[in-house]
């Protein structure tokens, strides 16, 4: 029988990439990053990127899984918004 905990992690880490997603596909596709703050933008890579590192090192699933995913696009809207302002 799967872990409660473990499903429920999974749950909540699938819900809050899949919240990301939307405002991320319509900022690559309009390549319009006029409305995004470039601290947030940096600070929100780095803490995801962190995130990421304390999920590998913790072997915790639903933390790794989640942050590897949000990491791309949350570092591609990165570099549009130091390229394109």
């Amino acid at each position: 029988m799967p872990d409660i905990i473990e499903i429920i992690g999974l749950v909540a880490s699938f819900l809050t990439t899949a919240a990301f997603f939307p405002q991320a596909i319509r900022t690559i596709y309009r390549r319009d990053t006029s409305g995004l703050s470039l601290v947030t933008y940096l600070l929100m890579t780095v803490g995801v990127a962190t995130w990421l590192i304390y999920g590998l090192l913790i072997g915790n699933r639903p933390v790794t899984v989640a942050n590897a995913i949000t990491l791309v696009p949350m570092a591609l809207i990165l570099i549009m918004k130091v390229r394109l302002g």
